[in-house]
């Protein structure tokens, strides 16, 4: 195994990086599947296996389901009626694409060449199982305001065992050239000063691990859902046109998910990265008087895409953006 890591740790970094957007392209045609049938209960996700056109039912061709150049090549319409292809297809591919080669940029090779350690592979795979679950969970949520517990409560079933990986909760929080044993904790450094989103101090770390991302999804969920009730106080007469609740349960079983997802250092920074874009944009929304509002779970998923890839970019902005204020001051 050792040989092998040794082999993929020699191969130039744009062979990977290129493989990656590869990957991720044909992921994002199978999340615009996901999108499209999982909300419908009377479709099934691999039933049938192949594509087809929304507006006359035919089964798409192989090479019309190629990811970004099978729309391009149809022009956006489909090959058999003419009906017009929404441009979202080829930029959800597109999208997933480069957060794919991204992500696998910043954990394998953003720190140093890191692609020879399987332990970094490991956080890779989680950080793309992160992109994978929440994209078709935010587009869905934006068309529908309804998420399936399919998508909010079944990866669960993935992320707790993932959490067992305590690299990967830490990734992006301090990166340092020491290794440490999942299964053993040192005497000398306590296991709460190696991986700080661990809630206790006990052995293994990888149990410990799990239970503290348990821990952290259920007191976020928890957390939203009494901010949710206090805004629909604070903003009755917004909550009244709205037509429903400031902050809807699919929002408070996403707090779960991430909470299993990230620990809760990213966790707080994906929900204030989330907090303050929403408001952004809620603020812009009421000064020109359109919309109603947005869904908050697309707001999630963005802060907790930039927690997972880029947690120590915001660390980095935070302690500028404070070094500032004392200067001014």
């Amino acid at each position: 195994m050792n040989e092998l890591f040794e082999i993929i740790g020699k191969m130039p970094p744009w062979f990977w990086l290129v493989w990656f957007f590869m990957v991720g392209s044909f992921v994002g045609s199978f999340l615009n599947v996901v999108v499209y049938r999982l909300p419908r209960n009377c479709l099934s996700i691999n039933k049938p296996k192949r594509s087809f056109c929304p507006s006359c039912k035919t089964q798409l061709k192989w090479k019309d389901n190629l990811p970004i150049i099978g729309w391009l090549l149809l022009r956006g319409k489909c090959r058999y009626c003419g009906t017009k292809y929404g441009i979202r297809y080829p930029a959800v591919e597109l999208l997933t694409a480069v957060l794919f080669c991204f992500a696998a940029w910043r954990v394998l090779y953003a720190d140093g060449n890191l692609s020879g350690e399987w332990a970094a592979w490991l956080t890779l795979l989680h950080i793309l199982a992160i992109i994978g679950v929440l994209l078709p969970w935010a587009l869905i949520d934006l068309d529908l305001t309804y998420i399936p517990d399919k998508l909010t409560l079944g990866p669960l079933l993935a992320f707790v065992p993932f959490a067992a990986h305590a690299d990967a909760l830490q990734f992006g929080l301090t990166r340092s050239a020491q290794s440490f044993d999942l299964t053993d904790v040192s005497a000398a450094v306590p296991a709460n000063q190696q991986y700080t989103h661990l809630w206790f101090n006990f052995s293994p770390v990888w149990l410990n691990s799990m239970i503290s991302a348990v821990l952290t999804g259920l007191a976020a969920s928890l957390a939203l859902w009494l901010i949710g009730k206090a805004a629909n106080v604070i903003f009755a007469r917004r909550v009244r046109e709205m037509g429903g609740e400031a902050m809807g349960g699919a929002d408070v079983k996403l707090m779960v998910l991430l909470g299993v997802m990230l620990g809760w250092p990213k966790l707080l920074a994906a929900f204030f990265v989330a907090i303050f874009v929403g408001a952004a944009i809620g603020t812009v929304q009421l000064l020109l008087k359109k919309g109603h509002g947005t869904p908050f779970g697309p707001y999630l998923t963005l802060g907790a895409l930039v927690a997972a890839l880029g947690s120590s970019w915001i660390a980095a902005l935070y302690r500028w953006y404070m070094d500032f204020l004392q200067g001014a001051a």
